[in-house]
């Protein structure tokens, strides 16, 4: 593992760059940087309840096509497809976003398929993810996950915008709303990171739906597959900038956030504290 420390194009941030290379491709490879996910601050800090301005999405689009995330205030869900970021909104309203919007979290790359699979028709998201991770070449990498296809359901949920002073995401939680929609089309974006990325990013599956006419989006809770083309894009580099904000350098990221991860990710409510 290379780590450099440099200061990068992001205003005010420094920027951590820990690169895994693991031989590159033998054919097609692409130019240097694109098997790279680019993140800006850790899921650890939005936990914490830091969703202050990190970046805009000027700074990030130059590092991915597709990608996850949220906005300033923790304003909905946020999912970079194809160059073009949405904020899927509590008001369960789908935008297209400018570049100046920013944004305290976000996760991109530049998606370039290495595996194409087809799941079984029928499948629930446990029993997706249970098929899929059986099919990844190794647990030790990231792997940008797109899956375009027919759900006979599916359920997923965004977060209204909150005010200062942030409360953390477990509580701002509390308040999300939740959708479902049937025999719909669209389009899942996002990652698998292995274990030991706890606390930078989510261990395992975190992805977002954007319905194929754009009118429907949100963080995916649950789905049932009639039919999907499922695509992968082995990710060997890790581009991480920590923010040089005060509420990011004031925050508390020594504590196992794990629990309160888990729970918010699964769209139940937080644990008592």
């Amino acid at each position: 593992m290379h780590i450099a420390t440099r200061i990068g194009m992001l205003p005010l941030l420094l920027a951590l760059s820990a690169t895994v290379q693991s031989g590159g491709r033998a054919e097609g490879q692409v130019e240097r940087g694109r098997d790279t996910l680019y993140q800006v601050s850790t899921i650890d800090a939005l936990l914490d309840g830091v969703y202050g301005p990190m970046a805009t999405l000027a700074d990030v689009l130059p590092h991915g096509d597709v990608g996850i995330g949220t906005f300033e205030a923790l304003d909905g869900e946020l999912i970079l497809l194809d160059g073009q970021v949405y904020q899927a909104a509590a008001d369960g309203v789908v935008r297209p976003m400018p570049p100046e919007t920013a944004t305290p979290f976000i996760a991109v790359t530049h998606f370039d398929a290495d595996q194409s699979l087809t799941p079984p028709a029928g499948q629930d998201f446990a029993g997706f993810k249970t098929w899929l991770e059986a099919a990844l070449p190794s647990r030790n990498i990231v792997y940008a996950i797109r899956v375009d296809g027919h759900f006979g359901s599916i359920r997923y949920r965004s977060v209204p915008r909150q005010q200062t002073p942030y409360p953390p995401l477990a509580e701002a939680a509390r308040e999300q709303v939740f959708f479902a929609r049937d025999d719909i089309e669209g389009t899942l974006i996002g990652f698998w990171c292995p274990s030991f990325t706890k606390g930078v990013n989510v261990p395992g599956f975190h992805l977002h739906f954007l319905s194929a006419d754009r009118r429907h989006g949100g963080h995916v809770l649950d789905f049932t597959l009639a039919e999907a083309a499922v695509q992968l894009d082995h990710t060997n580099g890790w581009d991480v900038q920590l923010p040089m904000q005060p509420a990011f350098l004031a925050s508390d990221l020594g504590a196992d956030r794990s629990e309160a991860l888990h729970a918010v990710e699964q769209g139940r409510p937080a644990p008592a504290d």
